[in-house]
C-alpha cells in the first residue's frame, strides 16, 4: 500500500513538471512567433518607404500591395508628421511606425518569457 502511495505522488510530481515544461514551451513559443510578426510588420513598412523613396511606379501590383499593407500598419502614426517632401513624410511616418513594432515586439516577447513558469 506505502508503495502504491509512492507511485502516486511521484506520478503527480512528474505531471506537475510536465504541465511547467509544456506552459514554458508554450510561452516561449507565443512570445517567439509575435516577435516574428512584428518584424515583419516593420519590413512591410520598411519596403514601402524604399518603394516610395526610390520612386517606384505607383501603379505597379508590389508597389501598391506594399502601399496598402503598410497604411494599415502604421497605428494612427501614418500622418503624424507633415513636412513638405512626400519622401520624408514616408519616412519619418512610416519609420517611426516601424521602431513601434520593432519595439512592441520586444517588450511583448520579453514579458511573455518573464511569465513562464
Amino acid at each position: 500500500m506505502t508503495q502504491d502511495a509512492d507511485t502516486g505522488s511521484q506520478r503527480k510530481a512528474n505531471t506537475s513538471a510536465d504541465l511547467r515544461a509544456l506552459a514554458s514551451k508554450s510561452m516561449s513559443l507565443a512570445a517567439s512567433v509575435i516577435k516574428i510578426l512584428c518584424t515583419i510588420f516593420a519590413a512591410i513598412l520598411v519596403i514601402h518607404i524604399v518603394l516610395t523613396v526610390a520612386s517606384a511606379n505607383p501603379q505597379n501590383g508590389i508597389t501598391t500591395f506594399f502601399a496598402d499593407a503598410a497604411n494599415s500598419l502604421t497605428l494612427g502614426i501614418g500622418d503624424l508628421f507633415l513636412p513638405a517632401s512626400e519622401s520624408l513624410k514616408v519616412i519619418l511616418n512610416y519609420g517611426l511606425a516601424a521602431v513601434v513594432w520593432l519595439v512592441i515586439g520586444a517588450v511583448v516577447a520579453r514579458i511573455l518569457n518573464a511569465l513562464a513558469p
